[in-house]
């Protein structure tokens, strides 16, 4: 990884405050999921013995069952933040200034960074100020064929890894 380009937010304070109560809620969603990923993994092997894909799109739906993402007519309020989703949920909604997307094990990891240049670049260009890349999997080659095209865009962009605190990539 490239680490000497990144800077650690082991704490909140570097964080845009627009994007501290989204950040606050991944780091509750990481304890919840870290329960259940670890209860579901040994109910699987156990009973089922083929374990479910882990996709974006379980993630995202499982933060919304467990209240940290809750969907509004046209739009997604974490904590109170309006934020635009990927994987989308529903009718997509208004744009706001951040865009989360949701990368699970077994998604496509480039097919996501390129739902966000379009999200950010095109759909909601000027509008999107930040991404965060909230990942089960994490690939610094894509990222880096792709990362000069989110500076054109000139949007903030930042890595919350399952698990770790969040990290500014741009």
């Amino acid at each position: 990884m490239f680490r000497s380009e990144r800077e650690n937010l082991s704490s909140f304070r570097e964080v845009p405050e627009l994007l501290i109560p989204v950040m606050k809620a991944l780091d509750e969603l990481d304890r919840v999921k870290y329960e259940e990923l670890i209860l579901r993994r040994e109910y699987e092997e156990e009973v089922i013995r083929r374990p479910k894909p882990l996709t974006g799109q379980w993630l995202c739906r499982n933060a919304i069952e467990r209240g940290f993402i809750r969907p509004s007519i046209r739009h997604v309020d974490i904590k109170g933040v309006l934020v635009n989703v990927i994987p989308p949920i529903g009718e997509p909604g208004p744009c706001t200034e951040i865009l989360l997307v949701f990368i699970g094990k077994t998604d496509n990891f480039e097919v996501r960074v390129l739902e966000a240049i379009e999200h950010s670049g095109v759909l909601c260009y000027r509008t999107t100020k930040y991404v965060i890349f909230y990942a089960l999997k994490w690939d610094d080659v894509v990222w880096k064929r792709h990362e000069q095209t989110f500076k054109k865009i000139n949007v903030t962009v930042f890595l919350k890894p399952f698990g770790r605190p969040p990290t500014r990539i741009l």
